[in-house]
């Protein structure tokens, strides 16, 4: 008798990070015993797409006129096809962040 234990997250539920308009998007996502992840719902920023081997997030930000917080679900996959959900966020940042006084 085996036991298989179904994929556990190793990256923290939320926010992945903010990223300026037009700026890089690179992070990853990562789980134990996973050998395959994929967007389960809601949508990744325009120009980013999921590596489905390695959970890598990657790609040049298109499309948003304003700061958006895309909010998405990712399923990591093991290879006894058990499966584990979770959900992320990355923030596209138009204008400043942050903020300063000036005299």
């Amino acid at each position: 008798l085996t036991v298989s234990d179904a994929p556990a997250w190793t990256t923290a539920a939320g926010n992945l990070g903010t990223v300026a308009a037009l700026g890089t998007i690179n992070f990853t996502v990562a789980a134990t015993d996973a050998t395959s992840f994929a967007v389960q719902s809601g949508s990744l920023p325009g120009g980013a797409s999921l590596n489905s081997s390695t959970g890598a997030i990657t790609g040049t930000e298109t499309g948003s006129t304003a700061t958006t917080t895309y909010t998405f679900t990712i399923r990591a996959t093991d290879a006894q096809a058990q499966t584990a959900d979770r959900q992320f966020n990355i923030i596209i940042s138009h204008g400043a962040t942050g903020g300063a006084l000036f005299p």
